[in-house]
């Protein structure tokens, strides 16, 4: 039987995974009481909202350092007096969105963030909407004998075919102005197709269409049969949640378990975002 909330209400989400936390005013310091109901809420079911929290991106920055050391995004300038907040902003004019495919944040990292905060400022009128998967009902959805296939399999994830030469946020009109350090593009690791989460003990099913290139000691012809299939599995509709964003609404996701992708469905409108991650470990 789970362990009851004394200090906050969570109200599971009508998806596969996710919560809305009441009772939390985030623009307070948390007290350590509240901040363990929230870290188990967060473990339970991987990505925490919360709705109508105010808060100036120093505030956010206190709140995101209870969940570990907070890390840097090497693409995109952060804001000038918070180093850890990365805007991410979409104009009217912009035709291409950021984070707009399935995906797990910077997954071709040595040791990948393991935990992303966002946080809403300006939002469209309609669309906008942020999807996400859970990746432990993926695994678990598979077969026995594709579980043996995979398992102590490797796969080499690259930032290469996003941000390379002609990848996605290359493209002439893309909104960001999106830094380009060429050790982060050509960098190259291996990381488990399945990997254990640290805290938890299970397994989630660890791979995406943006930053895998193929299996370890395959080629990209080979590997390819496989890895479409489990990137299409991993991102079925039964294993997923949308959540619809009002400004000042914070999503608290999982990047150990969790795929997300951000819609671009609001055309001639603006979004304006602040992004933190923080810092993980290497996937096992």
């Amino acid at each position: 039987m789970n362990q009851p909330y004394r200090y906050i209400e969570v109200h599971p989400q009508n998806g596969a995974l996710g919560c809305e936390l009441f009772g939390v005013n985030l623009a307070e310091p948390v007290r350590d009481e509240v901040m363990e109901e929230i870290h188990r809420a967060w473990l339970d079911h991987q990505v925490l909202f919360f709705r109508d929290q105010n808060i100036t991106p120093a505030q956010q920055v206190d709140f995101a350092r209870h969940f570990g050391e907070l890390d840097t995004y090497p693409f995109i300038e952060p804001l000038p007096d918070q180093p850890e907040v990365v805007p991410i902003i979409k104009e009217p004019d912009n035709r291409f969105n950021f984070g707009g495919g399935w995906h797990s944040d910077t997954s071709y990292m040595p040791k990948p963030p393991k935990a992303t905060m966002l946080r809403a400022l300006e939002v469209p009128r309609r669309g906008g909407d942020t999807l996400f998967a859970n990746q432990y009902a993926a695994y678990e959805a598979l077969s026995p004998g594709m579980k043996d296939m995979l398992a102590g399999r490797r796969a080499v994830f690259t930032a290469s075919q996003v941000h390379g030469s002609s990848g996605y946020y290359r493209k002439a009109d893309h909104p960001m102005d999106m830094k380009k350090p060429q050790d982060a593009v050509e960098r190259r690791v291996d990381h488990p197709i399945v990997r254990t989460h640290p805290e938890t003990g299970r397994r989630a099913l660890y791979v995406s269409v943006p930053h895998v290139e193929r299996f370890r000691q395959m080629s990209r012809e080979e590997s390819r049969p496989v890895l479409e299939y489990l990137c299409g599995h991993a991102v079925k509709p039964e294993f997923t949640f949308r959540f619809h964003w009002r400004p000042h609404s914070i999503a608290l996701w999982d990047n150990r378990c969790v795929q997300h992708y951000a819609l671009n469905d609001y055309a001639g409108q603006r979004r304006v975002m602040h992004r933190i991650t923080i810092k993980g470990d290497m996937p096992r």
